[in-house]
């Protein structure tokens, strides 16, 4: 083949390549190969799980009370927020200058026997490298530095270490799950349960996000982490 009809050979293939991504609605900038500049907005629905609670800005910190109706909302809230919070302190150490928000979903009826819940709590801010703030993240949980996945009643013990889940169609995005065991003594009935608990965290260069859930697999609770991370990310 003559040096001409080589160039137009190769030409002819690339914009054929170009033509096969176009009709794909790929581009080399792909959705989500930049992860900056998102903030969370929980959704309604993770799956078939239901929203059951929303906590808004209140995840860091302590909430303003500026609105409520009397002391007393006011106090019942600040107890909450301290209930499902992170202090700041801790809050900076995965997320400088963070902000948080999150929600509880639950699948069956509220307090009825059987039903699950999952728990999302989740930091928004920027983050440079979202390996370090997984990693961040899991120590702070470990640590109980978070009420949400505090349980200082019980005996936990981690098992094995975090396993990485993909996150398909988001470069810069990394996603790890880690399984524990809590167990409890009741010493006035003399039994012990012992209850195994997934957590999952994601974390990209804008939002670092926990989920956890009871009696479940880490594919299954990946699968969930990952429908929040499509839809509870939204552009600031």
């Amino acid at each position: 083949m003559r040096t001409g009809q080589l160039q137009t050979a190769l030409i002819a293939v690339g914009v054929g390549a170009l033509l096969v991504l176009a009709g794909s609605g790929c581009t080399a900038a792909s959705e989500g190969a930049d992860t900056s500049g998102y903030k969370l907005a929980p959704p309604r629905l993770v799956g078939e799980y239901k929203e059951h609670r929303r906590y808004g800005n209140t995840y860091v910190g302590i909430v303003d009370c500026a609105g409520q109706p009397s002391d007393a909302d006011c106090d019942a809230a600040q107890t909450e927020v301290w209930g499902i919070g992170i202090e700041p302190k801790d809050a900076n150490r995965i997320v400088g200058k963070a902000t948080g928000t999150g929600a509880d979903y639950v699948l069956g009826d509220v307090n009825a026997e059987g039903a699950r819940y999952l728990v999302f709590r989740g930091l928004q801010g920027r983050i440079p490298d979202p390996d370090k703030a997984v990693a961040r993240m899991f120590r702070s949980i470990e640590k109980s530095e978070q009420l949400p996945f505090s349980f200082s009643f019980s005996d936990t013990k981690w098992v094995g270490g975090p396993k990485t889940f993909d996150l398909e169609d988001f470069k810069g995005a990394v996603m790890k799950c880690r399984k524990s065991l809590h167990t409890v003594k009741n010493v006035y009935k003399g039994t012990v349960t012992r209850t195994p608990h997934v957590v999952c965290i994601w974390a990209d260069h804008s939002t670092v996000a926990a989920t956890e859930l009871r009696h479940a697999t880490a594919p299954e609770l990946a699968d969930l982490t990952a429908e929040l991370y499509r839809t509870s990310r939204v552009k600031k």
